[in-house]
């Protein structure tokens, strides 16, 4: 039974080779659901942020004015995900979104996956999602980093059109093979992925 299950995934991954298809090691389904209810943690948890500190309004010549925070705050006080600083605390999922190959075209075996992925991020409406493209070390750096960039795009516009989340909380970002994952050999295929990282309310 098992080595008739090898064969026929075998068999599949030929296939996939034959029709040039981007081939990333997929996740099995209890993977996939492990990613989806850790974002949905991450999504839910209560906000650990340190709550600002009340100031004391300075006064010149009758006209108050504002203390600054550091606070990515926008006019009327909602987040202005734009204007996070590059350290931003957050919580990092990954999914191996797949794409055909060499572009920024979502394969259709991905379109489910960022489905779910939509709805989780619906679930809080106030919280900013920061979505990093990864490649792998194979080939030109700059093209990595280019096409990289465009699959984040991809992914955000894929999120917000069919998935009804507002396009000013995510943040695309592309890494290019800049950050491998952590005892992988750069060239491996499971470096390519999309990261979604919650920020901190």
């Amino acid at each position: 039974m098992k080595t008739n299950l090898y064969r026929a995934a075998l068999a599949a991954a030929l296939l996939t080779l034959m029709n040039g298809a981007t081939v990333l090691p997929a996740l099995a389904a209890d993977d996939e659901a492990s990613s989806l209810e850790e974002l949905k943690r991450a999504m839910t948890e209560p906000s650990e942020a340190p709550k600002k500190k009340r100031t004391r309004a300075i006064v010149f010549d009758g006209d108050p004015q504002q203390a600054s925070t550091s606070s990515p705050a926008a006019a009327g006080g909602a987040m202005d995900c734009a204007a996070l600083p590059p350290d931003v605390r957050a919580t990092a999922v990954q999914f191996p979104i797949q794409f055909r190959p060499g572009s920024a075209v979502i394969s259709p075996a991905s379109g489910n996956t960022l489905v779910e992925i939509a709805k989780i991020l619906s679930l809080t409406p106030d919280r900013c999602i920061i979505v990093e493209g990864h490649t792998d070390a194979e080939g030109n750096a700059d093209r990595n980093m280019s096409l990289s960039r465009d699959r984040a795009n991809a992914v955000v516009r894929f999120i917000s059109d069919k998935g009804s989340v507002e396009r000013r909380r995510l943040v695309p970002i592309g890494k290019g093979s800049t950050d491998p994952l952590r005892d992988v050999d750069p060239r491996d295929p499971r470096n390519r992925r999309v990261v979604f990282k919650v920020v901190a309310g």
